[in-house]
């Protein structure tokens, strides 16, 4: 009875591994996720562009906003 349960354990172990290997090895949606990737990645992109633009805008809004200051200051 002992080499039947251990016999059983043994093919349930191989059969696991089959199909985590299996899991691990399809690739019927690669182009699928390819193309995901690819449209993240240029999301990010622009993501990252509007980030620089709105960032020289600040940028030079408080640069103006410290002269404008400054002139202010020497007119009081």
């Amino acid at each position: 009875m002992h080499d039947v349960s251990t016999l059983i354990y043994v093919l349930g172990t191989f059969f696991e591994a089959v199909a985590t290997f299996l899991a691990v090895t399809h690739t019927s949606h690669k182009e699928d996720t390819d193309d995901i990737i690819k449209n993240l990645k240029a999301e990010r992109d622009n993501f990252k562009q509007d980030y620089l633009l709105e960032r020289k805008r600040r940028l030079e809004i408080e640069t103006k906003y410290e002269e404008l200051k400054k002139k202010l200051e020497n007119t009081v």
